[in-house]
């Protein structure tokens, strides 16, 4: 066996073929975050020799993610907006399509600077973090709180606040979606990406979503639909006049979700965006000014 780096990168690349849709992005990242180096600097050092416990190392992972294991948790590491935070098992993997749903936010935040001069960002089902944390380091203005059920989301979460240094600007509270807040609070954006998946399409996601990913984080009851609809009943108490809801959600009941928005008397300017590939992936709502009437707020006939 080529015990260089570049051999390394051929072998491995070879093998993840049969277990992955980019094994050599999959080998790449292996690769780099087992040695510390940048995928430019694998290039670089392909003629590095790899040592005895780095190849077994490798070799460990190589055979987890052949198992279907994603590589975010082989190597406890995964990327989102510039930040390089920790993953684990119990909070979902941070994906390109969350990235969007943060933009939508900033671009939001960018265009009401001059009225919210500290805008209050809540982040329902935080997770790793992922979203809170990339609003807070991108709007410096923000004074963001983030909620979660899980404790060990919640620690992870905190854990990834205090390696980025924004500890102080993110407030992390135990709770199921508003339970955790005071029922007095208010926000300027309400942001969440809450499980959008029906339990009866489990079976159509790759095993290594359904058999690694926390269920909590992926299913949402019978429909797909029931966090979804928690948080539209209720987040109208906790908005100011004229406050963002912010949603990312399954792109085939995207236009199930807006109806309900559009249908509902708390509720303005309904909007769905697209995805990188061009499926309608994140809604963006305002409260409507006057005094909140949800939860009882949707029309159920027909």
């Amino acid at each position: 066996m080529d015990p260089t780096l570049a051999g390394a990168l051929s072998s491995a690349t070879a093998r993840l073929a049969a277990a992955s849709d980019a094994p050599r992005a999959d080998a790449e990242e292996l690769l780099g975050r087992l040695l510390g180096l940048t995928r430019a600097e694998l290039y670089l050092e392909r003629a590095r020799t790899l040592g005895a416990e780095e190849r077994q190392r490798l070799e460990a992972w190589l055979e987890r993610r052949l198992s279907g294991e994603p590589v975010q948790y082989i190597t406890g590491r995964a990327a989102f907006r510039g930040l390089d935070l920790a993953v684990s098992p119990a909070v979902l993997i941070p994906r390109p399509e969350t990235e969007g749903l943060v933009e939508a936010v900033l671009q939001v935040l960018r265009e009401a600077r001059a009225r919210w001069t500290a805008p209050r960002v809540l982040d329902l089902g935080t997770g790793s973090g992922a979203i809170a944390l990339a609003i807070a380091s991108e709007c410096r203005e923000a004074v963001v709180t983030a909620t979660d059920a899980s404790e060990d989301a919640l620690a992870l979460a905190g854990a990834n606040a205090a390696a980025c240094g924004l500890t102080p600007r993110v407030r992390f509270l135990a709770g199921d979606w508003f339970e955790a807040l005071a029922p007095d609070e208010r926000f300027e954006v309400i942001v969440a990406n809450p499980p959008y998946i029906a339990e009866s399409e489990r079976d159509t996601l790759p095993e290594s979503v359904r058999g690694f990913e926390p269920a909590e984080a992926l299913f949402s009851g019978a429909t797909g639909l029931e966090a979804l609809r928690e948080i539209a009943d209720e987040a109208p108490r906790y908005l100011v006049a004229d406050g963002l809801l912010a949603l990312e959600l399954a792109e085939m009941r995207a236009n199930e979700v807006a109806g309900w928005l559009e249908g509902g008397r708390d509720w303005e300017a309904v909007t769905l965006r697209d995805d990188l590939a061009g499926r309608p992936r994140v809604l963006l709502a305002r409260r409507q000014r006057g005094p909140a009437i949800a939860p009882a707020q949707w029309n159920e006939e027909g």
